[in-house]
């Protein structure tokens, strides 16, 4: 059996508080959440941190946290989607488009 190269899994959590993965209290949803149902290879995202899902529930995992840091890629753990950050696009913006899943108010929901 091989083993899979994840590159840099980068800043990871999961919550094990009562509530999804990204959530504040007082504050709703913190982070932008991203879904792959298409299977793409590669996401462009705006944000640096955000939550994947991996794909619209109920079929989704674990609703993750990924921060990017100072790299301009990572991939998610659960599903190996490569987000990448792309500064032409909004916080509210993906590429392709139907991989936004939530966009916080604070993002401009």
């Amino acid at each position: 059996m091989g083993t899979l190269n994840l590159d840099r899994i980068g800043d990871l959590a999961v919550s094990s508080a009562p509530g999804p993965a990204g959530f504040a209290p007082g504050l709703g949803e913190a982070y932008a959440k991203f879904r792959n149902d298409d299977g793409v290879a590669e996401i462009r995202i705006g944000v640096r941190e955000f939550n994947c899902i991996g794909v619209t529930p109920p079929h989704d995992h674990p609703h993750v946290y990924l921060n990017m840091g100072e790299t301009d890629t990572i991939l998610c753990p659960y599903c190996v989607t490569r987000f990448r950050f792309d500064p032409s696009l909004t916080p509210s913006q993906s590429d392709p488009p139907e991989c936004v899943f939530f966009i916080p108010e604070r993002l401009g929901a």
